[in-house]
């Protein structure tokens, strides 16, 4: 009779103990149909330091299959805080054939502009802009959309922080510096070129953001109507070299926004126009970038929306 009791004690205690195990367990949210735990999340989203960025790491890793432009707006967000894994996995998935070209060429000058404002190192303490430089240098010569001008610029900039052993003996940058002209052996670098790496000032027109791609006909002002959304434009880019996403409250490319981040990679002025953002004929200098909020009339509930619709005017340029 005790054993029976015993046993039937036992399997009275055993739902309540499991129950009580399920609720002591961590909290879990389900993102594009993956579970996840939710201080990950939260890490991410809120988090500070390395901490933030591991966890955006990591939660990009998880999402990279069932939603590529949230995971990209994490990666963005971890190489924001100089972690080095992030940066290198941006521009990697950046350059995916899942990507568009928006979305790569944003990478591209989103990268070049941290590695311009001074080291992005590993744990272990390796300064990696050597290696992310090597990759955009590749990415502007062989991976869509290719750009020699932009190709050159960045090599340049690999000489200026000065080549390592190793990467005087790459085949690939080897050729490039052949190709271009140019010598591995810097015995100082130029002041100004010191100065471009450290980074422009504010009030200086980025020309390092100029990207020629495209080659028009000469005629009079042509009009290129386009829907900007987190993952840019590939419209407005290949038409009138304008680079445009929607944004989040931080700035970043996101599937709902509340702004238009908008930059001029060409060689001549364009003019926006957009009931979205209230604006009409707006000049948008070359290099020249801006981010511009939403309309209240242009948000959705929630103070978001998909798609910000606008118009560039740019004349063609002579052959």
């Amino acid at each position: 009779m005790k054993t029976m009791n015993a046993i039937l004690g036992a399997a009275l205690v055993a739902p309540v103990l499991l129950s009580i195990g399920c609720a002591a367990g961590p909290a879990e949210v389900r993102i594009q149909g993956i579970t996840v735990p939710e201080s990950l999340v939260d890490r991410a989203e809120k988090g500070s330091g390395s901490g933030q960025a591991d966890a955006c790491l990591t939660l990009a890793e998880k999402l990279w299959e069932r939603d590529r432009l949230e995971s990209l707006r994490l990666l963005r967000r971890g190489a924001e805080l100089r972690n080095a894994e992030c940066a290198r996995q941006y521009l990697i998935r950046s350059e995916s054939p899942l990507a568009n070209h928006s979305q790569r060429v944003y990478a591209r000058l989103y990268v070049e502009g941290l590695l311009r404002k001074g080291p992005i190192t590993t744990s272990a303490g390796v300064d990696l802009r050597p290696e992310l430089y090597t990759q955009l240098c590749w990415a502007w010569r062989y991976t869509e959309p290719r750009c020699p001008s932009k190709t050159k610029q960045v090599l340049e900039s690999i000489l200026n922080l000065g080549m390592s052993p190793e990467m005087a003996r790459s085949p690939f940058l080897t050729q490039l510096l052949q190709e271009y002209g140019l010598h591995a052996a810097r015995s100082a670098a130029r002041s100004e070129d010191v100065a471009l790496c450290a980074g422009e000032a504010a009030d200086m027109v980025k020309s390092w953001m100029r990207v020629p791609l495209i080659s028009g006909e000469q005629g009079d002002w042509t009009q290129v109507e386009a829907m900007a959304w987190g993952g840019g434009s590939d419209r407005l880019l290949v038409g009138t070299n304008v680079l445009a996403f929607l944004v989040n409250a931080r700035g970043e490319p996101s599937f709902k926004g509340r702004a238009l981040w908008i930059v001029n990679l060409g060689k001549s002025p364009v003019y926006l126009s957009s009931l979205a953002v209230g604006q009409a004929n707006r000049e948008l200098a070359p290099g020249l970038e801006e981010l511009l909020p939403l309309a209240e009339s242009s948000l959705e509930r929630g103070d978001s929306t998909t798609g910000v619709p606008l118009s560039v005017k740019y004349r063609r340029s002579p052959r």
